[in-house]
């Protein structure tokens, strides 16, 4: 007897007719990839028994599965498809869905979708259903995640898996997916970039710009303006449903360069225990890539996490980024190991701010690693200096090699050169330099303003290649770690781009050009460390950049602060006061009273004051008492004259004058720093 199918199972098959024949037309490209599984799977005999076919979420995966699934049953293949979202993973439920009903009984080819839902089931078809199967039956399997290693350690299954990896889409094939799908040809360009070929990314994107249209309100202008898409796309990118501490995770995952369980534990405030598992359920995501430091996030998925978790609420992202930017500030401060690696981070976190976004490209660069130069990197560094310099600067840098080899640092991707930077120090009264015009200035000019007491050092950042970020990440390394860094010069170049943005958004003090050795223009960027430590600017930055806002003002200038006496008529001033403490008439001519060492209004009193708190100063250091002697006998306790003085400090004249110049030379160094500073300046 035969029974006529019910209108509503008609209908049915029909509205599936109709979506299937349109998936089939709005497909677009992957012919490689389609190629690939055709050769592989629908041969006679097929070339492999398993193909695991992986990639990240949202990469199109299910929709070539569909693709070659409905191309395999054109060519006469049957073909029976089971998906483990609708699947319980246990070899009962597997078996019940080969058994299910509109399927053939005996397929020709396999095909299992979302196969990183199969947990402990993936053993069980490795070991005990596979095994049975026919040769001639494949087995495709499209998954997240790689096949387990117990794949590639079995021997029974080194020649029949094959893996391959499903990449995003090419430009011109995500072009005509968004064509296909009604885009106007002005908009395609920015949605692809937007999307990094990603086709969920694309549909997404293509679906919002024609919803925003039919409701007659223009598209958003970024990933981050559309809060319902950035939701939409995390769904389907997670397809779980997360606990507080998973999310919590994932936004220290967006938020850091790149992320560890440490940084986890500290950030979080977690238990070790509980930062190993986060750390794990983070590493298996499949928009996650592990790297030699870290867990690195998709660049597309770490914009979504940063757009949703400033929109779930600011005071988290705020509180997070400064829980973050204290540790990363701290380990790099204490000079432990990964030094490097903990400066890229610090300088990363500046990326929250548009300002520092728009100055400089940040994406890609968590795929940077930065480190000292090694003998065997000098020739190459050497020819990438020259190239981007010319051969003046490469035979420079030849020098500053010769005399200070640590002074070279560079950053790689990929194994390859990405960037250089030449930044040696230098100390007060430092010789045999290098024939560079450019190190004499910057030490001549600090001398005139603030000259750097002994032990002290400049920092010279000479030339840097490469992209500003991989410089930002090795010059905030260098800032924090080099011991007594005094003063920092950062050396930019006519027409050099986003560096000295940044270096201004860093509230740097540019100054004035100098000339380089064939007369090439150099703009110096300059920080003075000594009024403001490495972690006050580090915080106060944090604090202007988390405001996100590019009109609002940069950071208040730190370099060298403008004295009102040029250093040597200031050291010859303080002589001159000395030599008129005692008579408060003839002190009340002094220069130094139109200085910041008195307050506005101060008398010649007052600056007496200053002066013997000075002596006292110098006397209290160790090694320096005798100095502090010389001083007091001489000029403050009484009348007397030099022999008389040096006879009562137990002296001879000459040692005695010796001691009196270095004296003087000392309060004047001090002077000069507490006019800059302030009295409590290191």
């Amino acid at each position: 007897m035969h029974i006529a199918p019910s209108p509503d199972a008609a209908r049915a098959d029909h509205r599936a007719g109709v979506a299937s024949a349109r998936r089939q037309r709005l497909f677009a490209g992957r012919a490689a990839e389609l190629h690939l599984l055709r050769d592989s799977l629908l041969g006679t005999p097929p070339s492999c028994q398993v193909l695991w076919l992986q990639g990240m979420a949202g990469v199109g995966k299910s929709t070539l599965l569909r693709r070659f699934v409905a191309e395999a049953r054109e060519a006469g293949k049957a073909v029976r498809v089971v998906d483990m979202r609708s699947t319980a993973p246990t070899p009962e439920g597997f078996l019940g869905a080969l058994e299910a009903p509109g399927g053939p009984k005996d397929p020709e080819l396999l095909v299992i979708d979302s196969g990183e839902l199969l947990g402990p089931l993936e053993s069980w078809l490795r070991d005990v259903y596979l095994p049975g199967l026919p040769v001639r039956r494949p087995v495709l399997v499209g998954a997240r995640r790689p096949p387990s290693a117990e794949w590639r350690t079995d021997p029974q299954w080194w020649d029949v898996l094959h893996t391959a990896v499903l990449g995003p889409m090419s430009d011109a094939e995500a072009g005509r997916l968004l064509r296909d799908r009604g885009v106007p040809e002005a908009t395609v360009p920015s949605l692809i970039r937007a999307a990094y070929g990603l086709p969920l990314a694309l549909a997404l994107f293509a679906e919002a710009r024609q919803q925003a249209e039919a409701e007659g309100v223009g598209p958003a202008g970024t990933l981050e303006e559309s809060p319902e898409l950035v939701g939409e796309l995390l769904r389907l990118l997670l397809r779980e449903n997360l606990s507080p501490t998973r999310s919590d995770a994932l936004a220290v995952l967006a938020l850091a360069r790149v992320t560890t369980e440490e940084l986890i534990r500290h950030t979080l405030g977690v238990p070790v225990a509980e930062a190993h598992a986060l750390g794990n359920w983070l590493r298996g995501l499949s928009f996650v890539e592990s790297t030699t430091e870290g867990l690195v996030p998709h660049p597309l998925v770490r914009r979504a996490l940063l757009a949703d978790l400033r929109w779930r609420g600011l005071e988290k992202y705020e509180r997070l980024h400064r829980v973050l930017h204290a540790h990363v500030t701290e380990r790099l401060t204490r000079r432990t190991g990964g030094r490097w690696a903990l400066g890229a981070g610090l300088a990363h976190l500046g990326s929250v701010s548009r300002a520092v976004r728009e100055a400089v490209e940040w994406e890609g660069t968590d795929r940077l690693h930065v480190r000292s130069a090694r003998p065997e990197d000098r020739d190459a560094l050497l020819d990438v200096l020259g190239t981007e310099y010319g051969p003046a600067a490469a035979a420079t840098a030849r020098a500053w090699w010769e005399r200070q080899p640590s002074a070279f640092s560079l950053a790689e991707e990929g194994g390859a050169l990405a960037a250089v930077l030449v930044a040696p120090w230098l100390e007060a009264g430092v010789t045999e330099l290098p024939d560079d015009p450019v190190a004499e200035a910057a030490l001549a000019r600090t001398r005139k303003r603030a000259p750097l007491r002994r032990g002290e050092r400049m920092l010279l950042a000479r030339w840097s290649t490469g992209s500003p970020a991989a410089a930002a990440f090795a010059l905030t390394t260098l800032w924090a770690t080099v011991p007594r860094l005094a003063v920092s010069w950062t050396c930019t170049h006519a027409g050099q781009s986003g560096l000295p943005t940044l270096l201004g958004l860093y509230g740097q003090w540019r100054e004035a050009p100098v000339a380089g050795r064939e007369g090439e223009v150099v703009l110096p960027y300059v920080q003075d460390w000594r009024g403001t430590g490495f972690v006050a600017w580090a915080r106060a930055l944090c604090e202007q950049l988390l405001t996100d806002d590019p009109t609002a003002p940069t950071a208040s200038a730190s370099g060298p602060p403008e004295a009102e006496l040029p250093w040597p008529a200031f050291a010859e001033a303080v002589k001159h006061a000395y030599r008129d403490a005692r008579d408060l008439r003839l002190l009340a001519d002094s220069p130094l009273l139109g200085t910041r060492l008195v307050p506005p209004g101060g008398d010649a009193a007052a600056l007496r004051d200053v002066l013997v708190q000075t002596v006292e100063r110098l006397s209290g250091y160790a090694g320096q008492r005798q100095l502090g002697e010389v001083l007091e006998i001489t000029y403050l306790s009484g009348p007397r004259s030099q022999r008389a003085a040096a006879s009562h400090a137990r002296l001879s004249f000459s040692t005695y004058r010796r001691r009196l110049t270095q004296a003087l030379a000392k309060a004047a160094e001090l002077l000069r720093e507490r006019e800059l500073y302030g009295v409590e300046a290191r």
